[in-house]
């Protein structure tokens, strides 16, 4: 701080008279003064505004007739899987043919059709789950129907992979016939 009358910068800030002119001093608070700059070439940053759809009330109720379609067709078609994928690793246990009888051969068939039946189930199990999302209020039938579409298209899916090209299969049959 200085002296307002001669200028002389002052020992110590509480000083009430000058040490070199002797005026007497006004009590002054510090005032710190900022240099402000404006700023220059910058833009507010662009806001986008989306609009909120309005998120779907699940309204929970009674299970309409695609999910009790969807949940008895999936549990058929897992029943279908499980059977033929037990009968289809065992039926050499169940049928004592030989090797090359076309009563073997007709059993493989017919092992391959019921596995693809159980696997057309388990896809319109799905399908009538998606028709039951869409116009039927929600309910715990419909998932537990989609889910099991989901296992019953698994088993058969690997009932008709391992019909192919598992160790009895019909491919092994044909190949060893020629």
């Amino acid at each position: 701080m200085f002296c307002t009358n001669c200028g002389e910068k002052l020992i110590a800030t509480e000083q009430k008279f000058c040490h070199n002119c002797g005026t007497k001093l006004i009590a002054t608070s510090k005032v710190i003064y900022h240099k402000t700059e404006r700023i220059q070439n910058v833009s507010a940053p662009k806001i986008q505004y989306v609009p909120i759809k309005p998120q779907k009330q699940l309204k929970k109720g009674p299970p309409g007739n695609y999910s009790k379609l969807c949940f008895g067709l999936s549990l058929v078609s897992i029943v279908i899987g499980i059977v033929s994928l037990i009968i289809g690793f065992n039926y050499y246990r169940f049928v004592y043919w030989s090797y090359y009888s076309i009563g073997r051969l007709v059993f493989v068939i017919v092992i391959l059709l019921l596995r693809g039946g159980g696997l057309s189930l388990g896809v319109l199990s799905k399908i009538s789950s998606s028709k039951a999302e869409k116009l039927e209020p929600y309910n715990d039938l419909e998932k537990a129907g989609s889910i099991f579409g989901i296992l019953g298209i698994i088993t058969n899916s690997l009932g008709l992979f391992l019909s192919f090209f598992g160790p009895w299969s019909i491919l092994y049959f044909i190949r060893r016939q020629y």
